[in-house]
């Protein structure tokens, strides 16, 4: 049961740098899992900058997820996680990512599908120990942004910072060696379309975009791998809304040709790059 006053497990306190501003919450939650109490609703102290970011390896397109192909190149065994909203369940590039890895690194890697559809930040934070540190991920792709966006479900640019915050921490404390990869997505609009079912995906969503911006500048911050798709997507909504139209026809989720043609060349792209990097 969750109760307000409980305490933190020593390895999921956060970690105090010179320099860095915290921002203090009240009333702070944590779940009680059967393995142990391991995670914060909201992290009494929440570091702008990660005072334990590992050095990671970059090339001129920024960070890249190094250890985990360092580790399969040493014969390891590796797990890997996607965790996110439906754009991480429905989406094509996800089941192309799979293949990626079944493909190049047969019988050597995990891969766990730990997204669920409708979900936010708030979610992911109260589930990460279920449903990701239970894996014992070796790298993990993290995005909330399109829902955590969504006016309905109340949670302000501030605190889905600090929920991402609070779940790199988590990953960290876990693994100092993990790779974790930050993702934007696509932008959204009001489809009529039948599949829609309705939802004025779009409207919703009015500060979309200043969502997106928090994953960019925390990635840059905290010297994380980024995927940064929203720009490509945006791109083609502003030059031709009539093919957007046709690739993400119920107005949030990418037909499956869109997800391939748009989202996973760039998440492969990424994966070649660290790959190479050895």
């Amino acid at each position: 049961m969750i109760r307000n006053g409980a305490t933190l497990p020593r390895r999921c306190l956060p970690m105090r740098h010179p320099g860095s501003l915290f921002i203090s919450t009240q009333n702070t939650q944590i779940m009680k899992t059967p393995r142990t109490l391991i995670l914060v609703a909201a992290l009494m102290l929440v570091p702008i900058t990660l005072a334990f970011a590992q050095d990671q390896k970059t090339d001129k397109a920024g960070p890249l997820p190094t250890t985990f192909f360092k580790n399969l190149n040493a014969g390891k065994q590796q797990t890997v996680v996607v965790y996110g909203t439906s754009l991480s369940v429905s989406g094509a590039w996800v089941t192309e990512l799979e293949k990626y890895f079944k493909k190049t690194y047969r019988g050597k890697v995990t891969f766990v599908r730990a997204a669920l559809s409708g979900r936010t930040s708030r979610w992911g934070l109260a589930n990460l120990e279920k449903r990701v540190l239970s894996k014992n991920p070796d790298l993990v792709f993290i995005e909330f942004s399109a829902n955590d966006s969504a006016t309905k479900h109340k949670i302000s640019i501030k605190k889905s910072e600090q929920n991402l915050d609070a779940m790199v921490r988590a990953l960290r404390e876990q693994n100092p060696q993990v790779d974790i990869v930050l993702q934007t997505m696509n932008p959204a609009w009001d489809s009529d379309a039948p599949k829609a079912g309705g939802k004025s995906y779009g409207s919703d969503r009015p500060q979309m975009e200043k969502y997106y911006a928090v994953y960019r500048d925390y990635a840059a911050r905290n010297n994380l791998p980024l995927v940064d798709n929203f720009p490509v997507w945006r791109e083609i909504m502003t030059k031709d809304m009539k093919r957007y139209k046709k690739m993400v026809s119920d107005g949030i989720h990418p037909d499956p040709d869109a997800s391939r043609e748009i989202t996973w060349p760039a998440v492969k792209a990424l994966l070649e790059r660290a790959r190479t990097a050895q």
